[in-house]
């Protein structure tokens, strides 16, 4: 198997668990008159987010030894000297990496666990992901978000990916893909298994279209809200 699907399948696998916690939690609720049952479950989360935090590090370290052993292989003339070049810029990119957490991956992740152990009552959770969620539109029954999957902000130029019909922002899939064409769609639970191709991405007017709807109907309960408070 891919070493990067194993690592997406791992990371999904930790945001499924804590949805079945978190089913499991809402069930047994009216029994946990001490609050034993929430904190196991937020001590749960805090865990899957150390665990998905060292599952990116180490995709990260696999992709550096890669990119680090394809450039040594052309610039060494023996296996020692191989071996030392390869240690050489695979401490180089890690000087050059930023914080995990920073990570754009890392950030989808931790938002789609923090999100699947959202409060009982239904509200959206207390984090960075509530403009997220806040800000959705919904189609014949479909819900269908207008932000970006890597950076969650409101997007300006959708695109869809034909090999599964998600949508990101171009200038975000783009960038992800620049230097690394190993990347796989990041929304969560999506079945596509191909890497994402510059060519698998088309401009998707529909999308654009309700973007435009979305944010003409922001400007105009902006002005509302004003015209009432200049009334009262």
């Amino acid at each position: 198997m891919d070493f990067t699907k194993q690592m997406d399948d791992d990371l999904f696998m930790l945001i499924e668990n804590t949805k079945f916690f978190k089913q499991m939690a809402d069930a047994l609720g009216d029994c946990d008159e001490n609050g034993e049952i929430k904190r196991f479950l937020e001590e749960s989360v805090r865990k899957r987010l150390q665990m998905g935090e060292k599952v990116v590090k180490i995709e990260q370290e696999y992709k550096n030894t890669c990119k680090a052993m394809d450039q040594a292989k052309g610039e060494s003339a023996s296996t020692e000297e191989l071996l030392r070049k390869v240690d050489q810029l695979k401490k180089a990119a890690a000087k050059k990496s930023s914080n995990v957490k920073n990570k754009a991956k890392y950030k989808y992740f931790k938002r789609e666990i923090e999100s699947s152990a959202g409060p009982a009552n239904g509200n959206a959770p207390t984090s960075d992901g509530d403009c997220y969620m806040s800000e959705v539109v919904q189609t014949g029954g479909d819900v269908f978000s207008l932000h970006d999957p890597w950076s969650m902000a409101l997007m300006k130029d959708p695109v869809r990916n034909t090999m599964c019909g998600h949508i990101y922002d171009s200038g975000s899939v783009n960038a992800m893909i620049k230097d690394n064409l190993s990347i796989r769609c990041p929304v969560s639970g999506c079945a596509n298994e191909h890497f994402i191709h510059p060519s698998h991405l088309v401009q998707d007017i529909e999308t654009q279209e309700k973007l435009r709807r979305h944010l003409s109907e922001q400007k105009f309960g902006a002005t509302s809200d004003s015209d009432d408070s200049d009334s009262d």
